[in-house]
């Protein structure tokens, strides 16, 4: 059962920072008469303070269209399944046709979101090594890796990133470049005491969970990655 939605923020977002609310006290109204005590002699109970809600962890999520919802309605890609968890807030920053080496639809690959986590300040930075790189030479994907992770790093020094492997289409022969992007992030993460996690192939042997270009998921697709994707974190101890 889901009580609460968590928070997700695109892209486009406008972020919002350091808005505080104030609770002040306030002293009794003289004209209001003090509560009736009861035959015997005892006031009512004061009512108990609430508890206070556990506080989220922050997220964000770097990555390519499978990230993005392409082709889907606002509210189906899987970092907005995952915000609908009770102990995280995710802003999403995928973009299509992004990759570490490749620029996609915003105009830059990943590296060019760190000035945006760096303003975020997450706890928790999740990046998806991305299909668009195939076919990129192998020394240029593991270095320009490894400079955005570094990056990724320096941008948000208390934050825990969290590698993920390359996801494929439907298909179950998956390209060897998947071991490719995968492995350069995995050695990223490392080199800054990150996480990877291999999340495997959700999405192999379900052509029906892809839409009409054979790419990008349906949202039973994304179902299908976020729950992928939320239970190799817990089996890493990311999330509880």
């Amino acid at each position: 059962m889901i009580p609460r939605r968590g928070l997700t923020i695109s892209v486009g977002a406008l972020l919002a920072v350091g808005g505080i609310v104030g609770l002040s006290s306030c002293a009794p109204d003289p004209g209001i008469p003090a509560p009736a005590q009861s035959q015997g002699g005892t006031t009512p109970a004061a009512p108990q303070p609430a508890t206070a809600p556990t506080p989220r962890l922050r997220v964000v999520t770097l990555g390519d269209s499978l990230m993005s919802r392409a082709g889907l309605p606002r509210g189906e890609a899987w970092p907005d399944l995952l915000a609908e968890r009770d102990e995280v807030s995710v802003t999403n920053l995928a973009c299509g046709g992004m990759g570490f080496v490749v620029a996609g639809e915003c105009g830059t690959p990943y590296a060019g979101f760190s000035p945006a986590v760096a303003a975020l300040q997450p706890e928790l930075i999740i990046v998806q090594s991305s299909s668009n790189d195939f076919w990129q030479d192998a020394d240029e994907i593991r270095a320009d890796t490894d400079d955005t992770v570094v990056r990724l790093h320096e941008a948000a020094p208390d934050a825990r990133i969290v590698g993920l492997s390359t996801i494929w289409n439907a298909d179950p022969e998956v390209p060897g470049d998947t071991v490719t992007t995968s492995d350069a992030l995995r050695v990223a993460v490392s080199s800054v005491g990150g996480t990877f996690v291999d999340v495997g192939q959700p999405l192999a042997g379900h052509p029906d969970w892809l839409q009409v270009d054979d790419i990008h998921p349906t949202a039973r697709g994304q179902k299908a990655i976020e729950q992928a994707v939320v239970s190799a974190l817990q089996d890493a101890g990311v999330l509880p």
